[in-house]
């Protein structure tokens, strides 16, 4: 096949899934369409066959009728002839061969109606279920589309609320991860406050001559004058190379 036979061959292909897909669309609409089509044939039928069973009901009461005729004429006739009026006999058997004869055709006409009659009530009949039987099909499909359409729109809303559940669980870990730092930073912070109050407030101390282990000589003068001191001074006479004067 040459390049433009599969080029055509490609577009026809296109335009029928196009089509397709439209019909596939549109399919509760055309099927409504064509069962409203069926409804309109049918009752176009009806009333065929409503004129046909006139019809056959007109003619049959007509040979009814003329079976009578023929019945009486047939008596009449035969009385004539126990009569001795045969002429009045052979008048009637006239009458009656022309009476035969168009009730022979009245007849035949009313089996063939008939015969149409009951051919075009099954019809009718049948088409009657068959039209049931579609509408009851289409109302299942409607229900189904609606249902199908309903889980499509719960499905997408569903993933939509998954979504947005992820989306929100991310920034709620995020305002949790912030808080935490944030909430270290201030721990910290007041750590460093802490110590450097207490650092202040041991200068302070010192400066006022409080607590601290730094002393003045004049201090240390002082815990010597009265026998105290950090440590246990040596006794004077103890101190190698230093002598004192004793007064007896």
């Amino acid at each position: 096949m040459s390049v433009w036979g599969k080029l055509f061959s490609a577009v026809r292909g296109g335009v029928n899934e196009a089509a397709e897909t439209v019909a596939d669309g549109q399919a509760l609409r055309i099927l409504d369409q064509e069962i409203r089509d069926a409804e309109n044939a049918l009752r176009k039928a009806r009333s065929d066959l409503a004129g046909i069973m006139a019809s056959a009901k007109s003619l049959g009461r007509r040979v009814d009728e003329a079976r009578a005729k023929d019945a009486k004429d047939l008596d009449s006739a035969r009385a004539a002839m126990n009569a001795g009026r045969e002429d009045l006999a052979r008048q009637l058997a006239d009458r009656m061969s022309s009476n035969r004869a168009d009730m022979a055709r009245d007849e035949a006409e009313l089996q063939r109606l008939q015969g149409a009659q009951a051919q075009m009530l099954r019809a009718v009949q049948d088409t009657e279920t068959r039209i049931q039987t579609m509408r009851r099909e289409v109302e299942g499909v409607k229900a189904n589309e609606s249902l199908l359409r309903a889980q499509s729109a719960i499905a997408s809303s569903h993933a939509g609320i998954n979504s947005r559940l992820g989306s929100a669980m991310e920034s709620l870990d995020r305002v949790k991860k912030r808080q935490e730092a944030m909430a270290g930073r201030l721990e910290a912070g007041a750590e460093l406050q802490a110590l450097e109050s207490g650092s202040s407030l041991d200068r302070a101390l010192l400066e006022a001559g409080i607590g601290g282990n730094r002393s003045s000589s004049d201090d240390i003068f002082a815990e010597i004058a009265r026998g105290e001191g950090q440590k246990s001074l040596p006794a004077p006479d103890a101190l190698p190379g230093i002598g004192y004067d004793r007064k007896s």
